[in-house]
């Protein structure tokens, strides 16, 4: 019974942080600031639209002691980009522009990777 117990425990933990490890994946408009803080990482951006571009601003930040990085993924309708940090500590700017007409925005998600 305690294989049991202990296997499900084990089960929960990886589940549970297999959902931590990201944020919500969903379109942000022009505007939007977000500061998302998930084990192991942490970062904030903003999204500019000025002169038919979008523009995402802000810093990713590896908070934890492991074999991985912090990452913020950054898709466009037509491209898709990923500043990450790695190394506790290591902190890194990120600038990104693209051609966008019509003001969709962009989906910006933190995640902890390999």
């Amino acid at each position: 019974m305690r294989v049991i117990r202990a296997a499900l425990a084990a089960i929960t933990l990886v589940g549970g942080s297999v959902l931590m490890t990201a944020t919500p994946a969903t379109a942000a408009a022009c505007g939007t600031v977000r500061s998302p803080v998930i084990d192991g990482a942490s970062a904030h951006w903003k999204i500019t639209c000025k002169d038919q571009r979008t523009y995402v601003d802000g810093w990713v930040q590896d908070t934890r002691r492991d074999a991985m990085c912090a990452r913020v993924t950054i898709e466009t309708k037509d491209d898709l980009d990923w500043p990450q940090a790695c190394g506790k500590g290591k902190r890194v700017a990120f600038h990104e522009s693209y051609f966008d007409p019509n003001r969709r925005g962009a989906v910006v998600k933190l995640q902890v990777v390999y």
